[in-house]
């Protein structure tokens, strides 16, 4: 029996645990970055560029990094006022929505891949699980690398990595408190502060939210409270710790099919109609879908000496989820019963799906070295560590996904319930232990080469909660990287390089589709090779342009002696060939700009279904384009106004391409105005998404499973804040 959930004491225990940490002498040594040092040549906001990111594993500036890497600031997303994972999305072309929908886990694409929940994402630099909610107001930047990061995580999908800087404490003392309402009716109260204790830093973010969705019966709440402290015990050492809880409880909004138009049992058209506000999850039994949180980190840092330093951190963290929702799936209402997709008249099967007291815990480590050293006439920069992590997802017994009838998109329906559980649950764990070294050198004075190696030892195992079914495997990869950078002038930057993934993949829980669901594959390398240039355009203005080619293979569903097929491990292979262009930073006084562009050409190149080869991949535009600008108003001191338009172009919904996604676009508009009011400095904000109200589908992904959803854009929204120092 799954043991009780009771999120008010769990929320007690851990704000207790917050307290306690930020009073506690002990714990108060610790820090999450080390304090900087007042400068008086800090940047003017909005800072849109920044000189350096920690997800591309080199200690090299941006400018100079032999990778795509597009780093979004506070400032960026607080100018547009974004709030979630797929509004932040909209910033950069490289990045798309996959399966990104209210009240569930946010998900990305990158490259056209989309990115795994548990092996793409990080937090500070150390391993996470995006199956825990997404607070931007405790971020202070959001870091992407794109391409394949099997040197930076070991086991990753192809498409990229994300790491989350938190917010770290400061040197100034300060209490800011920002309240935040929408046009839904949905209401923030956001405090952030921070104080010096002596040499001690601490940093306290606070946050309570009600969500008032757009969808129907789609409302909800968020919390946040989060902590870190900061010290330097003396010249040479660092600590820092940080403690972060979330809890959300939102109705999640299932996405809708294809219509079946000729009665063949394949959904093959787009309904009539963008329904941006059906939500099929409102029944009156519908339950929220609820997350509580809890992720801590401790790092402690060391210079050896002018040359060296050495580096051990390690975090854990704890998700806690009741996922509960009236699916739709399938429709059985006409003569062929109709998967994936929904019957021609709009008629879908509800399904009550009840999967209660899911655990999932991740803790990851790491230890490294890293400094120069002259050989050979030759500057050498080395970083060897050891690195690991441990996952462990434990979920309930037993679920219900019991049919409960049928519904209509034009005409909903009350349904009764059925919350009988009736299916095994899969359980599984996986841990790996990592070395790998990376060196960069100076071959020439324009000249230089960057090599690295990841060596990863996986341990994977998966069972049914009855014990049946248990799979286990041991196996161990390499995956090298490798580039070379010239400096032709000063500012400028070409560079190539090469490098591969190393990905693991699991059979969707699905036991009506899948002979072998639940279990864990073998992991498979995909391949990626890049050429790109860089130009410091002006001192706070950085183009970049990069083409890439990535090879990925992908499990593919294959047919034996069961009557449902078996998911096998590197039966599909795809190729994604792209150009990016991006231009970021400020251009003068006045104006602050991030732009960006993919060209992408995504193609499957083999498959066990041979109509699948050389079709375009599901969901993937083949063009994708981003601006981003701020403005400040020389003639009214403190305001600036803000814009961000987006383009897409169409995308296939199904692999023959015989339905496609429109083209799309999108402006959103804002204004900002600061002032000294009462003595103490008082932020303004108003924001509109999508300033002409247009209604499109944005997003048609193909589950793991194979069900095919749509996503309607957000309709017109306005957001307002007021931010005051204290």
């Amino acid at each position: 029996m799954a043991h009780s959930f009771n999120p008010h004491r769990q929320r007690a225990s851990i704000l207790g645990a917050i307290l306690a940490l930020s009073g506690a002498p002990a714990l108060a040594q610790a820090v999450t970055t080390p304090l900087q040092p007042i400068t008086v040549t800090a940047r003017a906001a909005p800072q849109f560029d920044v000189l350096d990111a920690d997800v591309g594993g080199f200690d090299l500036p941006l400018a100079r990094t032999p990778q795509s890497i597009t780093v979004l600031t506070a400032d960026l997303l607080s100018g547009l006022a974004a709030g979630s994972l797929s509004q932040a999305l909209r910033l950069d072309g490289s990045l798309t929505d996959n399966y990104n929908t209210t009240g569930f886990i946010e998900s990305l694409s990158i490259r056209g891949f989309q990115l795994d929940q548990i092996s793409n994402f990080r937090r500070n630099g150390l391993a996470v699980s995006n199956y825990a909610p997404l607070a931007l107001e405790n971020m202070e930047r959001v870091e992407v690398l794109k391409g394949v990061a099997g040197l930076q995580s070991g086991v990753s999908a192809p498409g990229g990595l994300v790491n989350y800087v938190t917010k770290a404490p400061q040197r100034d003392t300060f209490v800011r408190a920002t309240l935040a309402a929408d046009g839904n009716g949905g209401s923030k109260f956001h405090l952030d502060s921070n104080a010096l204790l002596g040499q001690i830093g601490v940093r306290v973010n606070l946050m309570t939210e009600q969500l008032r969705s757009h969808f129907d019966r789609a409302d909800g709440t968020r919390q946040l409270a989060a902590v870190a402290v900061a010290a330097a015990p003396d010249a040479t050492t660092t600590l820092s710790a940080s403690l972060e809880y979330q809890r959300k409880s939102q109705a999640s909004v299932p996405g809708l099919g294809l219509l079946d138009s000729n009665g063949d049992g394949v959904g093959d058209a787009l309904p009539a109609g963008v329904r941006s506000r059906l939500n099929l999850n409102n029944q009156s039994w519908s339950l929220p879908f609820e997350v509580d949180s809890t992720t801590a980190q401790f790092a402690l840092a060391h210079r050896l000496n002018v040359d060296w330093q050495w580096r051990l951190s390690a975090s854990t963290q704890r998700t806690r989820i009741n996922d509960r929702i009236a699916f739709p799936d399938g429709c059985s209402s006409a003569a062929n019963y109709v998967y994936p997709g929904l019957c021609g008249n709009g008629d879908v099967d509800i399904y009550d799906y009840r999967s209660e007291g899911e655990r999932r815990t991740l803790s990851s480590w790491d230890a490294h070295l890293h400094g120069r050293l002259n050989a050979a006439g030759i500057e050498h920069r080395l970083r060897v560590g050891l690195s690991g992590h441990l996952q462990q997802t434990q979920l309930p017994a037993m679920l219900a996904y019991n049919f409960v009838g049928t519904t209509n998109i034009d005409a909903p329906l009350s349904l009764p319930a059925d919350p009988t559980l009736t299916a095994f649950n899969t359980n599984s764990n996986e841990r790996t232990l990592e070395a790998y070294a990376t060196v960069s050198s100076e071959l020439t004075r324009d000249v230089q080469s960057l090599l690295g190696l990841r060596v990863s030892r996986l341990h994977r195992a998966s069972a049914l909660s009855d014990a049946s079914q248990a799979v286990s495997y041991e196996q161990t990869e390499g995956t090298p990287w490798a580039a070379l950078i010239w400096t032709p002038r000063p500012g400028t930057s070409l560079y190539a390089s090469w490098g591969q993934g190393l990905e693991l993949e699991a059979v969707p829980n699905r036991p009506t589709l899948f002979a072998n669901y639940g279990q864990t594959l073998p992991a498979l390398k995909s391949e990626q090779i890049e050429i790109g240039a860089k130009w410091q355009a002006l001192p706070r203005l950085l183009l970049s342009a990069a083409i890439f080619n990535i090879d990925k293979p992908f499990a593919d569903d294959v047919a034996g002696a069961s009557a449902l097929p078996s998911r096998v491990a590197g039966a599909k292979v795809a190729r994604h060939r792209g150009l990016e262009l991006s231009a970021v930073g400020q251009v003068n006084r006045a104006w602050s700009v991030q732009a960006s562009m993919m060209a992408l050409d995504a193609v499957y190149l083999s498959a066990v279904n041979p109509q699948w080869i050389g079709q375009a991949v599901t969901n993937v535009p083949r063009l994708k384009g981003s601006l981003s600008v701020d403005y400040k108003v020389a003639a009214y001191p403190g305001l600036s106004l803000n814009a961000l338009a987006s383009f897409e172009s169409a995308k296939p919904v199904t692999v023959d391409g015989s339905v496609v996604l429109p083209r799309s676009w999108q402006i959103d508009g804002g204004l900002h105005y600061q002032q000294i009011l009462a003595g103490r400095l008082t932020q303004w904000r108003v924001n509109v998404d999508n300033l002409t109200n247009r209604e499109y589908w944005h997003d048609a992904p193909t589950t793991s499973w194979g069900g095919i959803y749509l996503f309607p854009a957000t309709p017109r929204t306005v957001r307002a804040s007021l931010t005051v120092d204290f």
